[in-house]
């Protein structure tokens, strides 16, 4: 199994790494391969893995790097690039593009392989997109009603997935 990580530098992207560098597999199928991915940093590798981990920088909001991080058919992503709540509202220009425009780029990019390739995609939102008050339950029918920027860009790439 290959498996693409985007966001792989940041905490979640490092926490799931270690995790799958440990067990050696997803959801009972070994693991041949991880690319890491991230736009700031090249993400840290762990050492104890039984598998290849490549790591590399790459910017899913320039065109043509989605695309290079699919070569080889990840059968699954989990796209955890983001700029988060904080950031997203102070710099909104930085929150469009990475929370919209890369996550555009990635989901084009896999439509784009063709030949009936389908990824397992795991795309990590957020509660902002619904803006609250929150019931105690969020069940599936609850409407998306973001009040920041943030939230409506994660909404975007919901709706996008």
């Amino acid at each position: 199994m290959q498996i693409l990580i985007t966001g792989g530098g940041g905490m979640l992207g490092q926490k799931l790494v270690d995790e799958l560098a440990l067990t050696g597999k997803l959801l009972d199928a070994k693991i041949d391969q991880i690319i890491l991915a991230d736009v700031i940093v090249e993400p840290k590798v762990p050492s104890q893995a039984e598998f290849k981990i490549v790591a590399k920088i790459a910017d899913l909001t320039v065109d043509g790097v989605a695309e290079a991080l699919l070569a080889n058919k990840p059968d699954v992503i989990f796209h955890l690039a983001a700029v988060v709540s904080g950031e997203a509202e102070t710099n909104f220009e930085k929150g469009y593009q990475v929370n919209v425009v890369g996550t555009r780029n990635l989901f084009e990019a896999i439509r784009k392989v063709g030949n009936g390739y389908c990824p397992r995609v795991v795309f990590t939102s957020s509660v902002a997109v619904y803006g609250g008050p929150y019931p105690e339950v969020v069940g599936d029918d609850f409407n998306l009603q973001p009040r920041t920027s943030y939230g409506a860009q994660k909404a975007i790439g919901e709706l996008f997935y």
